[in-house]
């Protein structure tokens, strides 16, 4: 499992790192920009054009059934 946020917004990026480091599963902070790197391994930064719902879009061509999704969209 891997753990996809919509991290522009998102007001627990760090919970995310403190549990995927316990767990040892890789996570992707997706954003359009404005997000510190982490020096975590486990934790990458996938950066995104500015485009209304770039991020959102990259998780859905990235993710898989089995990967956990944060985000504060409502549909």
């Amino acid at each position: 499992m891997k753990i996809y946020v919509d991290a522009d917004a998102c007001p627990v990026k760090q919970e995310v790192e403190r549990v995927a480091t316990r767990n040892k599963l890789e996570v992707f902070l997706v954003s359009n920009g404005g997000v510190r790197p982490s020096l975590n391994p486990l934790i990458q930064s996938i950066f995104v054009s500015a485009d209304a719902d770039a991020a959102d879009k990259w998780i859905v061509d990235h993710g898989d059934i089995n990967d956990l999704v944060i985000t504060s969209d409502i549909i």
